[in-house]
């Protein structure tokens, strides 16, 4: 279907997210790679950043491929609150009702998530240039074991290359960066082509699928 040109993007259910919840590389894969969007949003629980994320946290695999494949990382630190006291759910976590807008900080530090922090915000900084961290945010950090790592990155100039990269993935824009097509005629060699791609961390491309937290 998708060969013949179905689209991946229409259903009133995203493909995606489907794939996603079933923790089904394969299907992921394939529906990235025709066209599928990586920064959706859900309806219902709607967040600040895009809901694929949800549904990776525990999984380096899949937080992988959804970054590499143009997920919108900025989303996830651009918290109005910054170094300011945030403001408390009546109970820990989501409510009965529905939330709208919930902020990255929020989710990642409730009480059964918050483990995940460092791992998460460690792969999440390897696609972006510098970032500032939420108050609510940076005081979860502090307690995990990759806070020295992540603290060294936030405090330190990106390297050049780095910020070329990422540069280079903008202005390519998200859809060119999954077309193998287009790829083939850009007049790089396929180290850099493959650097752009951030082969390096493609799990799934290297069939390397211990990455569950």
């Amino acid at each position: 279907l998708l060969n013949a040109g179905a689209l991946p993007n229409q259903d009133p259910i995203n493909c995606l997210q489907i794939a996603l919840r079933m923790g089904n590389y394969e299907l992921m894969n394939l529906l990235l790679r025709h066209g599928a969007n990586v920064n959706y949003f859900c309806r219902v629980n709607t967040t600040h950043f895009p809901s694929a994320l949800q549904y990776a946290l525990k999984d380096e695999v899949m937080l992988r491929m959804l970054m590499n494949y143009g997920y919108d990382v900025h989303r996830c630190f651009d918290c109005p609150q910054g170094n300011s006291s945030h403001s408390q759910y009546v109970t820990d976590g989501w409510t009965s009702t529905v939330i709208k807008d919930t902020m990255f900080c929020e989710v990642i530090t409730l009480s059964w998530l918050k483990h995940l922090s460092g791992k998460v915000v460690r792969v999440m900084l390897d696609y972006v240039d510098h970032v500032n961290i939420c108050w609510k945010l940076e005081a979860v950090l502090k307690e995990q074991e990759l806070w020295p790592d992540i603290n060294s990155i936030l405090t330190n100039p990106r390297s050049l290359k780095h910020l070329c990269r990422l540069k280079i993935r903008e202005c390519m824009g998200r859809l060119r960066l999954r077309c193998p097509v287009f790829m083939t005629f850009l007049p790089l060699p396929n180290c850099l082509k493959d650097y752009i791609l951030y082969k390096e961390y493609d799990l799934y491309g290297q069939e390397n699928f211990v990455g569950t937290y």
